[in-house]
């Protein structure tokens, strides 16, 4: 029964058939009306394909073309133009920043039309001025981005790619100092005859105490632009911290001539004659310059401070100090050093009327005057301590004059007179040699130690001190002969014999070698004419 009903006649299946494929085309008639949401996503905004085609979008030409359609071709890059102009405001941007204020004006235009650019549009330059400005503003992603963009790109001006190293270094500076050094590099490479790659490679050394192997590239820092106050400034704060503080002076001053308003070059200047060439005097002068230069800058106020805690001027010290603490209250140094300054005006007041007690009592004795000089030194008075180890070297030139032998008229015996006490003055002139000494003042220290030999011949801690003096002046035979003479006198001195080796083995001897022969021919003969006694 039931396949009956299954099976239909061919004419049934035909009429079937038509009638699917009518059912069909109504269908799709229906669904063109309507756009699924997937289709919505991707629409030009106005909801389904008719409003496109309403709009004339047509899907189909109304003519069609007897030929297919020629390929697209795209439009040729055009990137934007600089002149050398330009280029020049640019350069002098990226050295300068905001400091410059005659070439500010023209380098933000130049930015401003920079950051409207696409990046297919920028030249290298467009890319540095941007580098720089985010530079200054401190945001390091974008100087990175920047940099590495423009150095992709090509450029006739080897000066615009330097800089873009230039500014990757400082990127990387805190984090690699080899790395920074490495872009660097580069950009001393890339522009030889460009101070800043070699400034900027000495520069991180230095900062990292490699002082010998920062010499090399600041002084090809300086062979390429002898006029920059940078440079002399930082060769100075290099020979500083080598310790050679006669060419630290001589570079700084320099800068300073070429840049006078430069509150750091005072300061660095100020630390020069102040620390290394003991010029203390000349180097508060350059404190005060700081501070009339730059009076924000709490480092000038910190240099001031320490020039009047010499002074002993306690007040203007603690003045200073609190300044410095107002402008930079994090920095734990300002507070301490305020501490030790209320701390010493204290201690200083204690200890010196404690000494001058003691010289009350007994005002001819040079004992307690030099203690009292050793006491201002060990606080950095120097001017005081001066004061009373030349003090020191008067009152132990007092001899007391004996009275003549006399005969006792109860006994008949002669009386001999009072023993006279010997001068003191070499153990104190030696003092007085040896503080100048240490306070770099050598021809006040050769005039000490000789008023010391004048008294006593042998005194041989003056013969070495003489040796000191003149090899801190880099008289070298002088010094030599000095150490022959001390230890001709003193055969167990071990630091003169250990001087006197050092310098024969350091070349810098001329014609020690005779007088150390002279010094050995007079003692063989004092041993001879021992033997014949």
């Amino acid at each position: 029964m039931f396949l009956e009903k299954s099976v239909c006649p061919k004419p049934c299946l035909r009429g079937l058939g038509v009638l699917v494929l009518i059912l069909l085309i109504a269908m799709g008639a229906g669904c063109s009306s309507r756009t699924p949401e997937s289709d919505k996503l991707y629409s030009s905004g106005e909801g389904s394909t008719d409003a496109v085609m309403e709009k004339g979008a047509s899907l189909q030409p109304e003519e069609p073309s007897p030929s297919p359609s020629p390929a697209v071709v795209p439009k040729p890059i055009v990137r934007a133009s600089y002149t050398a102009a330009d280029r020049e405001v640019v350069l002098r941007y990226a050295e300068k920043g905001e400091g410059d204020p005659a070439n500010l004006e023209p380098a933000l235009k130049l930015l401003q039309r920079a950051e409207q650019l696409s990046s297919a549009e920028r030249t290298m330059e467009d890319y540095l001025v941007l580098a720089a400005h985010y530079w200054f503003k401190g945001d390091m992603n974008q100087v990175v981005q920047y940099a590495n963009q423009g150095i992709m790109l090509k450029s006739d001006n080897p000066r615009v790619k330097a800089y873009m190293f230039i500014y990757l270094g400082y990127t990387y500076e805190e984090k690699s100092p080899t790395t920074a050094r490495s872009y660097f590099n580069q950009a001393a490479q890339l522009d030889p005859g460009f101070y800043k790659g070699h400034f900027e490679s000495g520069r991180v050394l230095f900062l990292n105490k490699k002082y010998s192997e920062a010499q090399a590239p600041l002084e090809a820092a300086f062979k390429s632009n002898p006029e920059s106050a940078d440079v002399y400034g930082k060769l100075g704060q290099m020979f500083y911290g080598m310790d050679r503080y006669e060419e630290a002076a001589e570079a700084l001053e320099k800068a300073l001539g070429m840049s006078p308003e430069t509150h750091w070059i005072h300061l660095l200047l100020g630390d020069t004659y102040f620390y290394g060439l003991k010029k203390r005097e000349e180097g508060g002068r350059h404190y005060q310059q700081a501070v009339s230069k730059e009076g924000s800058n709490p480092e000038a106020h910190f240099g001031l401070a320490f020039y009047y805690r010499y002074k002993s001027e306690y007040k203007k010290a603690a003045e200073h100090l609190q300044k410095a603490i107002n402008l930079d209250h994090k920095n734990p140094k300002y507070q301490r050093e305020l501490k030790d300054v209320n701390a010493e005006k204290m201690e200083i007041a204690k200890g010196t009327k404690r000494y001058r007690q003691a010289i009350e009592k007994n005002p001819k004795d040079p004992s307690p005057v030099t203690q009292l000089g050793r006491f201002y030194q060990r606080w950095g008075k120097f001017e005081q301590a001066e004061e009373q180890f030349k003090k020191a070297v008067e009152l132990a030139a007092i001899v007391k004059i004996a009275k003549e032998a006399v005969v006792d008229p109860e006994s008949g015996k002669t009386i001999e007179p009072a023993v006279m006490e010997p001068s003191r003055v070499p153990e104190y002139a030696n003092h007085l040699g040896w503080f100048y000494l240490s306070d770099k003042k050598y021809a006040l220290a050769e005039k000490a130690f000789k008023a010391a030999l004048k008294v006593d011949p042998k005194y041989t801690e003056s013969w070495f001190g003489l040796g000191k003096v003149y090899e801190s002046m880099k008289l070298y035979d002088p010094a030599a002969s000095h150490y022959a003479e001390t230890v001709a006198l003193d055969p167990k001195h071990e630091e003169a014999q250990a001087r006197l080796d050092d310098l024969k083995k350091s070349n810098k001897l001329t014609q020690v070698g005779e007088v150390i022969k002279t010094r050995e021919i007079k003692k063989r003969k004092k041993s001879v004419m021992k033997v014949r006694k």
